[in-house]
């Protein structure tokens, strides 16, 4: 988690509200990860495209392999299929923003996305204008814009009334992040009305591969129930919404659960011996106890919202205190981890997760170099002297795998079997 401010996280009970909503936005995004079929599924298809990557550079045996890599598809397996689907389910990019839009329509289309004459898939288009331009234009709804409209809803639920006080409003560029509000005003006005439903919709779509076509759907189906005027007097409307939101948006897909074992033990190989247990045991520990807040409770994160100040709120303190967090680095590249109760690791590397994505970096030739953990390597010196940051940390950080104290990003490099090997990159592809 990256929070782009110059405050002290260690102790959350300290920091602003300001910096708490901040804190909470991406948090959120934290739990729809771990604690959502659309978030395990995006872990699976990065993990599978880094495994195979790694894979094949050793086994190829070439010392210079080109990149960007793609995956192969010699095998039409579900990892290849999932890869080549990501695109769609994820939709338009969140960037570049825009402060103020109007939706105008949307409609679904079939897109073609595999070989087979059966690869077809459901799109949805969104029709819009935005302040900078009257012309119309449109995005592909997806992953992208449920979670981070999510999250904003949640965040400014909460902090909406004390920034308020405090002379401050809440202002976002309403794209990406009030493009599920203005699209269920589109789709069913009455339900926009109330955020926290809102919130449990976005929830809901999540629990599918395809978020965007699921979110548009289930807003449809709600409408057509009439679920507004049948619940709105009903103090268990949360927990009625999700009795008609599971089944109807359960489709073809793998039960949660099974998705979830699945994903853990992929991720488990990244960290294969003994030293690295402890990133096993943590992974353990957050996708079991995450596994049993969805089981128990599917609406455990409306409660959190409902309940409000996350200083204040019990609920949110006992989750937070079971599942813990990521590592968290501000804007000064200080780190911090607040690790699960009961949690007491001999040996846990989270920088090790950092260090994997920077593997990404390199793989897919997306800014490689110089490493993006250098800030933080620069800040974990001065507790440890031992750490040096040189060259290659700017222009070749795949060379740091035989140095006596071994960095992050060698240490991957090492474990994976890419001790020697260097990317190139490949001229044809990049024009």
């Amino acid at each position: 988690m990256k929070i782009d401010l110059h405050s002290d996280l260690s102790n959350l009970n300290e920091i602003s509200d300001g910096a708490f909503s901040l804190y909470l936005h991406e948090y959120i995004h934290f739990i729809q990860d771990i604690s959502t079929i659309y978030g395990l599924m995006n872990i699976s298809t990065i993990n599978y495209f880094l495994q195979d990557c790694a894979h094949r550079i050793h086994k190829d045996g070439v010392k210079e392999f080109q990149v960007p890599l793609t995956l192969r598809n010699d095998k039409e397996d579900f990892g290849f299929n999932n890869f080549q689907l990501r695109p769609i389910y994820i939709g338009t990019p969140i960037n570049p923003k825009h402060k103020i839009i109007s939706i105008d329509s949307y409609q679904l289309k079939n897109t073609k996305f595999g070989s087979g004459e059966s690869d077809i898939i459901q799109e949805v288009l969104v029709y819009f204008t935005n302040n900078e331009s009257s012309e119309l234009q449109s995005f592909k709804l997806g992953g992208n814009h449920i979670t981070e409209g999510m999250a904003f809803l949640c965040e400014s639920y909460i902090y909406s009334g004390i920034l308020s006080q405090q002379g401050h409003t809440i202002t976002a560029e309403e794209y990406p992040y009030k493009v599920v509000k203005k699209l269920a005003e589109n789709i069913y006005p009455e339900m926009s009305n109330y955020d926290i439903l809102i919130i449990a919709i976005c929830d809901n779509s999540l629990m599918t591969y395809h978020p965007g076509l699921s979110y548009v759907r289930l807003l449809e189906e709600l409408k057509r129930v009439d679920f507004i005027n049948r619940y709105s007097e009903n103090e268990e409307i949360i927990t009625e919404l999700y009795k008609i939101a599971i089944p109807f948006l359960k489709g073809n897909h793998y039960d949660f659960n099974i998705i979830l074992d699945t994903v853990r033990s992929e991720i488990k190989k990244s960290f294969k011996v003994d030293h690295f247990e402890g990133n096993n045991q943590w992974i353990d520990i957050i996708f079991d106890r995450i596994k049993a807040f969805r089981e128990k409770r599917p609406e455990f994160l409306i409660d959190i919202i409902l309940l409000g100040d996350p200083k204040k709120n019990e609920l949110f303190g006992a989750f937070h205190k079971l599942i813990g967090s990521p590592l968290v680095i501000n804007a000064d590249y200080e780190g911090t981890i607040s690790l699960p109760a009961g949690f007491d690791p001999k040996n846990f590397h989270p920088y090790l997760f950092w260090a994997i994505n920077q593997l990404l970096r390199i793989f897919s030739n997306n800014k490689p170099t110089p490493c993006e953990l250098i800030e933080y390597c620069k800040k974990s010196k001065v507790v440890d002297d031992k750490i040096i940051i040189d060259d290659r940390c700017f222009n070749a950080p795949w060379k740091r795998y035989n140095d006596d104290n071994l960095c992050p990003m060698g240490i991957i490099w090492k474990h994976w079997a890419l001790a020697g090997f260097e990317p190139k990159k490949n001229e044809k592809n990049s024009r």
